[in-house]
């Protein structure tokens, strides 16, 4: 299976991707995981899956579950 090279951020123990295009391919592949892990379970609730990818301030990328809606409602909340 191929894979996509990351590093683990000075943030937290989270991959990390050097750039936005490599985070991307990433999602892609995780995505593509998860919907093949949920066809050969049926029956079973939903897996959850990577939706989008975000800068952090280390300026290196990751991928969350979190949707950019559920996003910035949070940050409009604590923003206030």
């Amino acid at each position: 299976m191929k894979t996509v090279d990351f590093h683990l951020c000075g943030c937290s123990d989270k991959r990390a991707f050097p750039d936005k295009r490599t985070a991307e391919k990433a999602l892609g592949r995780a995505q593509a995981k998860r919907d093949r892990q949920a066809q050969s379970i049926r029956g079973r609730a939903p897996i959850g899956r990577e939706n989008r990818v975000y800068e952090c301030e280390f300026g290196m990328w990751h991928l969350t579950k979190q949707s950019r809606r559920s996003y910035d409602e949070y940050a409009a909340h604590y923003a206030a």
